[in-house]
């Protein structure tokens, strides 16, 4: 996207990360999209979520898998980062996504339509429509694939 104002302003993008497909489009979108100059933000949140025996989940409190989709989505996206003359930052938080997106000192929040789905989307909600509706600044929910 273009500098068509003549500012010299950097922007600051943030992407929601979560080891989805369609999150790796947002942050695609996101490079391809962002200035030279612009920082694009790879942005991880991962809470414990407490789940009913009774829905005979597994869940661990162990982070390393998040931590590692956030890792492997920058190695993935650095040469062409690189080449757009876009930098890239990586934040992990230990707070819900919604919390960690709005919190988040951003200038656009970009975030994939959908992220996991199953019962762990039922518990959660939908990130991108809650942040959209809270959200002080602009938000680019980039379409499911």
């Amino acid at each position: 996207m273009a500098d068509t104002t003549g500012s010299n302003s950097h922007r600051r993008i943030v992407v929601g990360i979560d080891g989805s497909k369609n999150s790796a489009k947002a942050l695609d979108w996101a490079i391809a999209t962002a200035n030279t100059g612009d920082t694009v933000v790879l942005l991880t949140a991962w809470s414990p979520v407490i789940v009913p025996a009774e829905m005979a989940v597994t869940y661990t409190f162990d982070d390393a898998g998040a931590r590692k989709v956030l890792d492997t989505e920058r190695t993935r996206v650095s040469k062409s980062a690189e080449a757009a003359g876009v930098d890239l930052d990586t934040v992990f938080e230990t707070t819900d996504p919604r919390t960690a997106l709005l919190g988040a000192k951003a200038d656009t929040i970009v975030i994939g339509a959908r992220g996991h789905g199953g019962v762990m989307g039922l518990l959660l909600g939908s990130v991108a429509d809650y942040v959209a509706r809270h959200s002080k600044v602009p938000v680019v929910i980039v379409p499911a694939t």
